[in-house]
């Protein structure tokens, strides 16, 4: 099942990457050669933007890629560093339940509030969705990952 969230973590990204390179050429051929740039352009690609780093966030959790100093674990017992590593953990699961936690009242707010985004009129709830089940996934990930 963890392989399975993985693989669909992994292309909705591909996607959202495609879909922001997409929509940058062709505003970018429709502004410079035919004088006509994409409505909602920028518009989209901040959405899309919002996503991929929602999307994004399990998986850098899960790879262990967010930035750490490690400034003494080459030099402690490998029973203490991994404890650090454990403490760390729980830490960023702590803090990525608290934003999740914050997510979930802005998320409900756009959704009583209906906001949407002022050309194109996408609705931002759909964004904090994303957001909360991002966060919430990655304090999972973050909890149960095991380092090296």
């Amino acid at each position: 099942m963890i392989a399975r969230l993985r693989l669909l973590l992994e292309a909705a990204a591909a996607l959202l990457v495609a879909g922001l390179v997409l929509v940058t050429s062709v505003d970018v051929v429709g502004r410079y050669f035919l004088n006509r740039p994409m409505m909602g352009a920028f518009e989209v690609t901040q959405v899309l933007l919002g996503a991929l780093v929602f999307v994004a966030l399990p998986l850098t959790t899960a790879k262990g890629g967010h930035v750490e100093v490690d400034l003494l674990v080459s030099i402690m017992p490998a029973r203490v560093s991994r404890l650090l590593a454990r403490i760390g953990g729980a830490v960023m699961a702590v803090v990525l339940l608290y934003f999740a936690f914050r997510l979930v009242i802005l998320t409900e707010d756009l959704m009583e509030s209906n906001k949407r985004t002022p050309g194109l009129e996408l609705p931002l709830w759909a964004l904090g969705v994303v957001g909360v089940l991002s966060c919430t996934t990655s304090a999972i990930v973050a909890v149960l990952r095991r380092e090296p």
